[in-house]
């Protein structure tokens, strides 16, 4: 396993330091990161709230307070707030220092057999007639790119179905800002990632807010180096069916309305065979430096 996927796999495997607390973990890498990946604390909060109880998770919503310090480990405090018969909640407060930097609600549910439907998956080129992100880019950015550099991190290879944001702000506006992703670990994934579905759905929460904001940028027609600020105000999911990292996975990203400072992001991520694995939302703010 890469260094890149195994440090992202052990962030998520949170520390416990008893009576509903944990500890997450700072990344070790080499970049220089102004402030917590928000996707890295909602994938810690869901494993921590999961650390308490047998059921699987439903649904996590998380606000996003203040930005985290990279230097600072983060604490997580999980609340049991309801055991009914068939869903439990979880109250999770992340801080650093004592400072709270996150709220979240978690719902976890037992299995329970019912009726089935789900949006059909979009009708898109199979991922390997597209062309890879980064040399996607490297036709259209300088070499020393930041974004170029950012994309190195990721530990999943993605493919751009639509324009990615870089490109897609020089041409033409869209009447409809949309992109569609397809992504897969850079690698096999390890036999403890395809055991352990709480691992897997708090990796799938760390990968959820790496793009979710694109169409947002392209409906604006600026990137997030243009804009005065981009910064996530809050982060939901709700997980339908297991993922399956072993093959490609589709992204699909809209946006509804970018107005008051602030762009909603919605998507949903689905395995190659089609099943609709969660739905994601997110805010951002995209106003003024206050």
């Amino acid at each position: 396993m890469s260094d890149r996927l195994n440090n992202v796999l052990d962030l998520l495997k949170v520390e416990d330091l008893g009576d509903g607390a944990f500890l997450g973990a700072q990344p070790n890498d080499d970049r220089e990161r102004l402030r917590v990946y928000g996707g890295q604390v909602a994938g810690q909060a869901i494993a921590a709230a999961a650390r308490t109880t047998s059921r699987r998770p439903h649904s996590m919503h998380l606000s996003f307070l203040r930005p985290g310090d990279t230097t600072i480990p983060l604490r997580y405090d999980v609340v049991s707030l309801r055991e009914g018969r068939t869903f439990s909640t979880r109250r999770v407060t992340a801080s650093q220092d004592g400072v709270v930097v996150m709220e979240a609600m978690a719902s976890f549910i037992i299995d329970v057999d019912g009726d089935e439907y789900q949006q059909p998956m979009p009708e898109v080129p199979d991922p390997e007639s597209l062309t890879p992100l980064d040399e996607q880019l490297r036709e259209h950015l300088p070499a020393d790119d930041d974004y170029l550099e950012m994309v190195k991190f990721r530990v999943a290879e993605m493919r751009y179905v639509d324009l990615p944001p870089r490109i897609a702000v020089d041409a033409p506006p869209r009447e409809d800002p949309r992109t569609r992703i397809w992504l897969r670990l850079e690698e096999d994934p390890p036999a403890e990632l395809l055991a352990d579905p709480v691992l897997a759905v708090a990796l799938l929460a760390y990968i959820s807010d790496w793009t979710i904001l694109d169409p947002v940028q392209i409906a604006l027609g600026k990137t997030w180096q243009q804009l005065e600020k981009l910064a996530s105000l809050d982060h939901a999911m709700w997980w339908h069916r297991p993922v399956d990292f072993a093959d490609w996975l589709l992204y699909e990203q809209r946006t509804g309305t970018v107005t008051g400072g602030m762009g909603l992001g919605t998507g949903a991520i689905y395995n190659r065979d089609g099943s609709l694995v969660c739905t994601v939302t997110q805010e951002g703010f995209v106003g003024r430096r206050l």
